[in-house]
């Protein structure tokens, strides 16, 4: 009976960990709304207005759809993970449904670090240089799962 339960408790390890990668893709794809933004230069996060909010679709197939400020703004294209999930990058297809001109380098740069992903919640922290010094920081931007 003692083998048994060892043998169950092997099983289970290995099957949580043999977790698939798409752990993080199927996490992204959802609907999300954003409700506050950190910029770079913030002590903390501020609320954003609902008609200046970014709505995000992940969808499995890497392909997303964004709208802003009240669906003035709509993009669509790409998203691409990193190899261990924890930057993504997009590139936009199309731009208030005009086609966008195809996206020519062909480097992924994956400037955006996931910095929290939850079933629930998404932070992710868009990486620049800013300011004539040009100091590393990103500006963060949280959403809550559309229900």
């Amino acid at each position: 009976m003692k083998y048994i339960n060892y043998l169950s408790l092997i099983v289970v390890v290995l099957l949580l960990s043999m977790k698939s990668d798409n752990d993080r893709k199927q996490l992204l794809c959802q609907k999300w709304l954003q409700f506050a933004l950190k910029l770079h230069d913030a002590s903390s996060p501020r609320a954003i207005d609902r008609s200046m909010a970014k709505e995000s679709a992940f969808k499995a197939d890497g392909t997303y759809d964004d709208l802003m400020y009240n669906g003035a703004l709509k993009t669509s294209g790409e998203w691409f993970l990193n190899d261990d999930q924890t930057k993504m990058e997009f590139t936009i297809t199309s731009l208030n449904g005009k086609a966008m001109p195809p996206f020519p380098e062909t480097t992924k740069h994956y400037n955006i670090i996931i910095l929290k992903l939850t079933k629930d919640t998404l932070v992710y922290g868009q990486e620049a240089y800013y300011g004539k010094a040009k100091v590393y920081g990103h500006d963060d931007w949280y959403f809550v799962r559309e229900k």
